[in-house]
């Protein structure tokens, strides 16, 4: 298992990366408008007021984040070691503000943390072994997270009206001898779920 790891996670790794910074990319937008024409780049007060909105400024940040972390995995390979280390741990330092800000999902700080090990780490089997902690770490918060929402759920009075309800429509469907027109079973037997989902949580 730990031959078959060390072979996949640089793979994996790289691949993550790109995916990571192609979706990250995708979602940005130009930091300023085009100028009017023939106004030469003139900034007007209100486009000045604009872009010192905390907003605008947290768009920068981000920007420059998700910057330096693309220009860090190009150039990682050619760094010396000092500095590559100091700017891996200055992307966890980010990586770990975003996250606790809910500004990274669980998945994109996963595929991050990753790929630094990987640009950081020189021996195969030691990435293999940091890439199996990060992962167990993030299973287990996975894991702590459902039980918390599976214990919220159990004592939400409107779930548990639903519940009650989802079996008895899951007996009448499947006990229908005849299915509105134009559906399937199972399409019908969703409809009916979802009808009383809306009712069991309505205002």
């Amino acid at each position: 298992m730990r031959k078959l790891l060390t072979l996949l996670v640089p793979l994996l790794v790289f691949t993550a990366a790109a995916l990571w910074w192609t979706h990250a990319a995708s979602r940005g937008v130009p930091t300023t408008p085009p100028a009017p024409a023939g106004s030469a780049g003139a900034r007007s007060p209100a486009l000045g007021t604009l872009q010192a909105t905390p907003q605008a400024q947290a768009y920068r940040e981000r920007q420059r984040f998700e910057a330096e972390a693309k220009d860090f995995f190009a150039r990682a390979a050619s760094l010396r070691a000092v500095e590559r280390s100091e700017r891996a741990d200055a992307l966890k330092r980010q990586i770990d503000r975003y996250e606790a800000a809910a500004g990274l999902s669980a998945g994109e700080a996963l595929l991050l943390r990753t790929a630094l090990v990987k640009a950081t780490v020189d021996d195969p089997a030691q990435q293999a072994a940091e890439v199996a902690v990060i992962a167990d770490r993030y299973r287990s918060h996975a894991d702590q997270r459902m039980a918390a929402f599976a214990a919220q759920q159990a004592n939400d009075p409107r779930f548990q009206s639903y519940k009650a309800r989802e079996a008895q429509v899951v007996a009448e469907v499947m006990a229908a001898t005849t299915i509105p027109a134009g559906l399937t079973r199972d399409q019908y037997l969703r409809q009916r779920l979802q009808e009383e989902r809306e009712r069991a949580y309505a205002p």
